[in-house]
């Protein structure tokens, strides 16, 4: 005969297993909240983040403009050259410093410098007067900007170039 206590021990045995199961459960549905929560989170900073850098962006922008109608105020007459040239500059400086903002800063070779082709992109080329300059900027035709290591746009520039004349 089957004593009773032998019964009862698959059972309670079953009842525990039943109860550390329900536990697993409820503390996988509390990850699940969790992870769901932090996720949410994460793309409410994003989301954040980006109006911020917009933010900046924007308000740069708006005293671009305000600065350019200031200067449109000033002008009394046809300009001069020297004087466009200074205000076409001005501008040209206040939207560097605007981009500056965002971490990407202005990068102007120097003629006579090395070509480099990382950080320079060849858009034309000009006699060199002699070997030794061969391979070097001879014009900046439009300024680079880099971040930090990574170049966000290369600088045009006119190379230099060495040949000699044929026998």
């Amino acid at each position: 005969m089957i004593d009773v206590s032998e019964r009862a021990e698959p059972c309670a045995l079953a009842s525990e297993f039943t109860a550390a199961l329900t536990r697993q459960q409820q503390l996988a549905e509390r990850r699940e909240e969790i992870v769901t929560r932090l996720h949410d989170e994460v793309e409410r900073l994003r989301r954040g983040e980006v109006q911020v850098a917009l933010d900046l962006v924007r308000h740069s922008l708006i005293r671009l403009h305000d600065q350019i109608l200031r200067q449109a105020e000033h002008v009394s007459g046809p300009l001069g050259v020297d004087e466009l040239r200074a205000l076409l500059t001005a501008l040209a400086d206040e939207a560097a410093d605007t981009v500056a903002r965002t971490g990407v800063e202005r990068y102007v070779p120097r003629p006579g410098e090395a070509f480099d082709m990382a950080l320079q992109r060849p858009v034309g080329r000009a006699a060199a007067e002699g070997p030794e300059v061969d391979r070097t900027v001879a014009r900046v035709v439009a300024a680079g900007f880099v971040q930090g290591e990574r170049v966000v746009r290369k600088a045009d520039v006119v190379v230099s170039r060495w040949e000699p004349e044929a026998p």
